[in-house]
Protein backbone atom coordinates (compact mmCIF):
# COMPACT_ATOMS: atom_id res chain seq x y z
CA UNK A 1 0.00 0.00 0.00
CA UNK A 2 2.64 2.47 0.99
CA UNK A 3 5.34 3.71 -1.33
CA UNK A 4 7.96 5.41 0.80
CA UNK A 5 9.90 8.09 -1.01
CA UNK A 6 13.35 8.98 0.21
CA UNK A 7 12.68 11.27 3.11
CA UNK A 8 14.40 14.37 4.39
CA UNK A 9 14.86 15.28 8.01
CA UNK A 10 16.56 18.17 9.62
CA UNK A 11 18.41 18.30 12.89
CA UNK A 12 18.82 21.80 14.25
CA UNK A 13 21.64 22.24 16.74
CA UNK A 14 19.44 24.73 18.58
CA UNK A 15 17.00 21.90 19.17
CA UNK A 16 19.34 19.85 21.31
CA UNK A 17 19.16 20.10 25.08
CA UNK A 18 21.93 19.09 27.47
CA UNK A 19 24.41 16.63 25.96
CA UNK A 20 23.48 13.00 26.54
CA UNK A 21 25.71 9.96 26.98
CA UNK A 22 23.29 7.68 25.15
CA UNK A 23 20.43 8.11 22.73
CA UNK A 24 18.19 6.34 25.22
CA UNK A 25 18.43 9.39 27.48
CA UNK A 26 17.40 11.74 24.66
CA UNK A 27 13.89 12.36 23.35
CA UNK A 28 13.22 12.25 19.63
CA UNK A 29 10.57 14.78 18.63
CA UNK A 30 8.68 13.78 15.48
CA UNK A 31 7.13 16.99 14.16
CA UNK A 32 4.23 17.12 11.71
CA UNK A 33 4.28 20.66 10.25
CA UNK A 34 0.89 20.16 8.61
CA UNK A 35 -0.92 19.19 11.82
CA UNK A 36 -3.71 21.51 12.91
CA UNK A 37 -3.97 23.08 9.44
CA UNK A 38 -0.32 24.12 9.48
CA UNK A 39 0.00 25.03 13.15
CA UNK A 40 2.54 22.25 13.67
CA UNK A 41 5.10 24.07 11.56
CA UNK A 42 4.23 27.53 12.84
CA UNK A 43 4.36 26.59 16.53
CA UNK A 44 7.37 24.27 16.50
CA UNK A 45 9.86 27.06 17.33
CA UNK A 46 7.82 27.99 20.40
CA UNK A 47 7.62 24.35 21.48
CA UNK A 48 11.34 23.85 20.87
CA UNK A 49 12.10 26.85 23.08
CA UNK A 50 9.88 25.43 25.84
CA UNK A 51 11.63 22.06 25.67
CA UNK A 52 15.05 23.70 25.86
CA UNK A 53 13.98 25.98 28.73
CA UNK A 54 12.75 22.91 30.63
CA UNK A 55 16.15 21.23 30.24
CA UNK A 56 14.77 18.35 28.18
CA UNK A 57 17.38 16.58 26.06
CA UNK A 58 15.99 16.12 22.55
CA UNK A 59 16.58 16.16 18.83
CA UNK A 60 13.95 16.64 16.15
CA UNK A 61 12.90 15.26 12.80
CA UNK A 62 10.22 16.85 10.65
CA UNK A 63 7.81 14.78 8.59
CA UNK A 64 7.89 15.74 4.93
CA UNK A 65 4.84 13.87 3.66
CA UNK A 66 2.06 11.51 4.71
CA UNK A 67 3.29 8.36 6.50
CA UNK A 68 6.83 9.79 6.65
CA UNK A 69 6.67 9.78 10.45
CA UNK A 70 6.59 5.97 10.40
CA UNK A 71 9.97 5.87 8.68
CA UNK A 72 11.39 8.66 10.85
CA UNK A 73 10.56 6.67 13.97
CA UNK A 74 12.05 3.49 12.55
CA UNK A 75 15.29 5.31 11.75
CA UNK A 76 15.43 6.93 15.20
CA UNK A 77 14.75 3.60 16.93
CA UNK A 78 17.57 1.94 14.98
CA UNK A 79 19.84 4.82 16.03
CA UNK A 80 19.09 3.99 19.66
CA UNK A 81 16.28 6.38 20.57
CA UNK A 82 13.65 4.96 22.92
CA UNK A 83 11.81 8.14 23.97
CA UNK A 84 9.57 9.80 21.41
CA UNK A 85 7.53 13.01 21.37
CA UNK A 86 4.72 13.13 18.80
CA UNK A 87 4.20 16.79 17.89
CA UNK A 88 0.94 16.82 15.95
CA UNK A 89 -2.57 15.44 15.93
CA UNK A 90 -4.08 11.98 16.30
CA UNK A 91 -2.79 10.96 12.87
CA UNK A 92 0.77 11.82 13.91
CA UNK A 93 0.42 9.75 17.09
CA UNK A 94 -0.88 6.88 14.97
CA UNK A 95 2.13 7.03 12.64
CA UNK A 96 4.65 7.29 15.49
CA UNK A 97 3.11 4.31 17.29
CA UNK A 98 2.92 2.28 14.07
CA UNK A 99 6.62 2.97 13.49
CA UNK A 100 7.57 1.86 17.00
CA UNK A 101 5.44 -1.27 16.99
CA UNK A 102 6.51 -2.41 13.53
CA UNK A 103 10.05 -2.80 14.88
CA UNK A 104 9.67 -4.01 18.45
CA UNK A 105 6.47 -4.70 20.38
CA UNK A 106 8.15 -5.74 23.62
CA UNK A 107 10.65 -2.99 24.40
CA UNK A 108 9.96 -1.74 27.96
CA UNK A 109 12.26 1.25 27.44
CA UNK A 110 10.01 2.86 24.80
CA UNK A 111 8.06 5.87 26.08
CA UNK A 112 5.72 8.18 24.15
CA UNK A 113 4.90 11.78 25.01
CA UNK A 114 2.51 13.91 22.97
CA UNK A 115 2.30 17.63 22.32
CA UNK A 116 -1.15 17.84 20.71
CA UNK A 117 -1.53 20.13 17.69
CA UNK A 118 -4.43 18.67 15.77
CA UNK A 119 -8.01 19.40 14.87
CA UNK A 120 -9.48 16.56 16.96
CA UNK A 121 -6.87 15.73 19.64
CA UNK A 122 -9.00 12.83 20.81
CA UNK A 123 -6.13 10.81 22.28
CA UNK A 124 -5.21 13.81 24.44
CA UNK A 125 -8.85 14.27 25.43
CA UNK A 126 -8.89 10.68 26.73
CA UNK A 127 -5.81 11.17 28.91
CA UNK A 128 -6.15 14.84 29.88
CA UNK A 129 -3.23 16.06 27.76
CA UNK A 130 -4.39 19.48 26.60
CA UNK A 131 -3.34 21.65 23.66
CA UNK A 132 -1.51 23.95 26.09
CA UNK A 133 2.13 23.47 25.05
CA UNK A 134 3.44 24.44 28.48
CA UNK A 135 1.31 21.78 30.11
CA UNK A 136 2.52 19.13 27.65
CA UNK A 137 6.17 20.04 28.23
CA UNK A 138 5.63 20.10 32.00
CA UNK A 139 4.24 16.57 31.79
CA UNK A 140 7.46 15.40 30.14
CA UNK A 141 9.48 17.00 32.94
CA UNK A 142 7.36 15.34 35.62
CA UNK A 143 7.65 12.00 33.87
CA UNK A 144 4.45 10.39 35.16
CA UNK A 145 3.69 7.33 33.04
CA UNK A 146 0.86 4.88 32.40
CA UNK A 147 0.73 1.78 30.25
CA UNK A 148 -2.01 1.68 27.63
CA UNK A 149 -3.31 -0.97 25.26
CA UNK A 150 -2.84 -0.96 21.51
CA UNK A 151 -4.46 -2.97 18.73
CA UNK A 152 -3.05 -4.54 15.59
CA UNK A 153 -5.24 -3.88 12.56
CA UNK A 154 -5.05 -5.93 9.37
CA UNK A 155 -6.92 -4.62 6.33
CA UNK A 156 -6.31 -4.70 2.57
CA UNK A 157 -5.42 -2.20 -0.12
CA UNK A 158 -4.38 -2.59 -3.77
CA UNK A 159 -4.38 -6.36 -3.36
CA UNK A 160 -2.00 -6.36 -0.40
CA UNK A 161 -2.49 -6.77 3.33
CA UNK A 162 -1.92 -3.59 5.32
CA UNK A 163 -0.91 -3.75 8.99
CA UNK A 164 -1.28 -0.71 11.25
CA UNK A 165 -1.32 -0.22 15.01
CA UNK A 166 -4.23 1.56 16.63
CA UNK A 167 -3.75 3.79 19.64
CA UNK A 168 -7.28 5.13 20.05
CA UNK A 169 -10.26 4.21 17.84
CA UNK A 170 -11.03 2.90 14.38
CA UNK A 171 -14.01 1.86 12.36
CA UNK A 172 -15.71 1.16 9.10
CA UNK A 173 -18.87 2.21 7.41
CA UNK A 174 -19.95 5.82 7.57
CA UNK A 175 -17.11 7.19 9.72
CA UNK A 176 -14.48 5.54 7.50
CA UNK A 177 -16.10 7.17 4.45
CA UNK A 178 -15.71 10.53 6.16
CA UNK A 179 -12.00 9.90 6.75
CA UNK A 180 -11.47 8.93 3.11
CA UNK A 181 -13.23 12.10 1.96
CA UNK A 182 -11.10 14.27 4.26
CA UNK A 183 -7.91 12.52 3.13
CA UNK A 184 -8.91 13.24 -0.46
CA UNK A 185 -9.27 16.93 0.33
CA UNK A 186 -5.85 16.99 2.01
CA UNK A 187 -4.21 15.17 -0.89
CA UNK A 188 -5.66 17.88 -3.15
CA UNK A 189 -3.89 20.52 -1.04
CA UNK A 190 -6.89 21.78 0.89
CA UNK A 191 -6.48 22.86 4.52
CA UNK A 192 -8.59 24.27 7.33
CA UNK A 193 -10.77 23.13 10.21
CA UNK A 194 -13.80 22.92 7.92
CA UNK A 195 -12.41 19.93 6.02
CA UNK A 196 -13.91 17.43 8.46
CA UNK A 197 -17.31 19.12 8.25
CA UNK A 198 -17.15 19.11 4.46
CA UNK A 199 -16.23 15.44 4.44
CA UNK A 200 -18.94 14.65 6.98
CA UNK A 201 -21.69 16.32 4.94
CA UNK A 202 -20.60 14.84 1.61
CA UNK A 203 -20.21 11.32 3.07
CA UNK A 204 -23.53 11.54 4.90
CA UNK A 205 -25.67 12.28 1.87
CA UNK A 206 -23.78 9.84 -0.35
CA UNK A 207 -23.59 6.89 2.04
CA UNK A 208 -25.74 3.76 1.86
CA UNK A 209 -25.91 1.02 4.48
CA UNK A 210 -23.87 -2.12 3.74
CA UNK A 211 -24.23 -5.71 4.88
CA UNK A 212 -21.71 -6.54 7.59
CA UNK A 213 -20.75 -9.77 9.30
CA UNK A 214 -19.14 -8.87 12.62
CA UNK A 215 -17.43 -11.60 14.62
CA UNK A 216 -16.21 -10.83 18.15
CA UNK A 217 -13.96 -13.39 19.87
CA UNK A 218 -15.10 -16.10 17.48
CA UNK A 219 -18.85 -15.48 17.85
CA UNK A 220 -21.06 -13.64 15.40
CA UNK A 221 -22.13 -10.42 17.07
CA UNK A 222 -24.27 -9.18 14.19
CA UNK A 223 -24.95 -9.92 10.54
CA UNK A 224 -27.06 -7.55 8.50
CA UNK A 225 -27.27 -3.99 7.19
CA UNK A 226 -25.03 -1.56 9.11
CA UNK A 227 -24.62 2.20 9.14
CA UNK A 228 -21.33 2.26 11.04
CA UNK A 229 -19.10 0.13 13.26
CA UNK A 230 -16.44 1.39 15.67
CA UNK A 231 -13.84 -0.46 17.74
CA UNK A 232 -12.26 1.60 20.48
CA UNK A 233 -9.39 1.52 22.92
CA UNK A 234 -10.39 5.07 23.87
CA UNK A 235 -13.75 6.81 24.01
CA UNK A 236 -13.34 9.81 21.75
CA UNK A 237 -13.18 10.39 18.02
CA UNK A 238 -14.05 13.12 15.55
CA UNK A 239 -13.19 15.92 17.98
CA UNK A 240 -15.16 14.74 21.01
CA UNK A 241 -17.77 12.28 19.77
CA UNK A 242 -18.14 9.10 21.83
CA UNK A 243 -18.89 6.12 19.63
CA UNK A 244 -17.36 3.78 22.21
CA UNK A 245 -18.25 5.52 25.50
CA UNK A 246 -17.44 2.54 27.73
CA UNK A 247 -13.95 1.95 26.31
CA UNK A 248 -11.06 1.84 28.78
CA UNK A 249 -7.54 2.28 27.38
CA UNK A 250 -5.91 -0.20 29.73
CA UNK A 251 -8.40 -3.06 30.28
CA UNK A 252 -7.10 -5.28 27.48
CA UNK A 253 -10.41 -5.15 25.60
CA UNK A 254 -11.88 -3.42 22.58
CA UNK A 255 -15.22 -1.68 22.95
CA UNK A 256 -17.20 -2.56 19.81
CA UNK A 257 -20.18 -0.44 18.77
CA UNK A 258 -22.46 -1.34 15.88
CA UNK A 259 -25.01 1.13 14.54
CA UNK A 260 -27.38 -1.05 12.55
CA UNK A 261 -29.39 0.18 9.57
CA UNK A 262 -30.93 3.46 10.67
CA UNK A 263 -32.85 6.24 8.86
CA UNK A 264 -30.58 9.20 8.20
CA UNK A 265 -33.11 11.56 9.76
CA UNK A 266 -32.80 9.59 13.01
CA UNK A 267 -29.01 9.93 12.86
CA UNK A 268 -29.42 13.70 12.72
CA UNK A 269 -31.85 13.71 15.65
CA UNK A 270 -29.41 11.67 17.76
CA UNK A 271 -26.17 13.56 17.13
CA UNK A 272 -26.27 14.97 20.67
CA UNK A 273 -26.11 11.44 22.05
CA UNK A 274 -22.82 10.92 20.23
CA UNK A 275 -21.31 13.78 22.23
CA UNK A 276 -23.02 13.03 25.54
CA UNK A 277 -22.04 9.36 25.63
CA UNK A 278 -25.66 8.17 25.43
CA UNK A 279 -25.31 6.40 22.08
CA UNK A 280 -26.23 3.05 23.62
CA UNK A 281 -29.72 4.34 24.36
CA UNK A 282 -30.48 4.32 20.62
CA UNK A 283 -32.49 1.23 19.67
CA UNK A 284 -30.43 0.47 16.56
CA UNK A 285 -27.14 0.40 18.50
CA UNK A 286 -25.56 -2.72 19.99
CA UNK A 287 -22.18 -3.11 21.68
CA UNK A 288 -19.82 -5.57 23.30
CA UNK A 289 -16.25 -5.96 24.52
CA UNK A 290 -13.79 -8.30 22.83
CA UNK A 291 -10.13 -9.17 22.43
CA UNK A 292 -10.44 -9.66 18.68
CA UNK A 293 -12.91 -8.51 16.04
CA UNK A 294 -13.19 -9.65 12.45
CA UNK A 295 -15.46 -7.89 9.95
CA UNK A 296 -16.47 -8.80 6.43
CA UNK A 297 -18.70 -6.52 4.38
CA UNK A 298 -20.81 -6.84 1.24
CA UNK A 299 -20.01 -4.88 -0.85
CA UNK A 300 -16.49 -3.97 0.26
CA UNK A 301 -16.18 -1.18 2.86
CA UNK A 302 -13.47 1.28 3.79
CA UNK A 303 -11.47 1.06 7.05
CA UNK A 304 -10.08 3.90 9.16
CA UNK A 305 -7.70 3.73 12.11
CA UNK A 306 -7.17 6.71 14.45
CA UNK A 307 -8.86 8.93 11.88
CA UNK A 308 -6.56 7.78 9.07
CA UNK A 309 -7.88 6.07 5.94
CA UNK A 310 -5.87 2.83 5.82
CA UNK A 311 -7.58 0.22 3.65
CA UNK A 312 -10.60 -1.95 2.97
CA UNK A 313 -12.36 -4.99 4.41
CA UNK A 314 -12.05 -7.72 5.42
CA UNK A 315 -10.46 -6.35 8.58
CA UNK A 316 -9.20 -8.03 11.73
CA UNK A 317 -8.48 -6.05 14.92
CA UNK A 318 -6.53 -7.79 17.68
CA UNK A 319 -5.78 -6.32 21.09
CA UNK A 320 -2.21 -5.97 22.37
CA UNK A 321 -2.72 -5.42 26.12
CA UNK A 322 -0.45 -3.09 28.07
CA UNK A 323 1.72 -2.39 25.04
CA UNK A 324 2.86 1.24 25.30
CA UNK A 325 4.26 3.44 28.05
CA UNK A 326 2.90 6.98 27.78
CA UNK A 327 3.48 10.32 29.52
CA UNK A 328 0.20 11.60 30.99
CA UNK A 329 -1.02 13.76 33.91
Amino acid sequence: MLIFLKYATFENSENFGIASNTMQDTWKAIVNPNAGSGRGGKEWDEISDLLNAAGIQFSSAVSQFKYNSIDLVKQAYEEGYRKFIAVGGDGTIHEVVSGIMSLNRNDPDVTLAVIPIGTGNDWGREWGVTTDHRQAVDLIVKGNTRIQDLAEVHSHRLGKEVTRFMVNIGGLGFDANVCFKVDGYKDAGKTGKSLYVQGLVKAFFGYTNKRFKIVADGRTLYEGKVFSTAFGIGKFSGGGMMQTPEALPDDGLLEVTVIKKIPKIKVLFNIKKLYSGDIYSIKQVIHTKAKEVHVETFPIAKVEVDGEAVGFCPVTVTMIPHALRIIVP
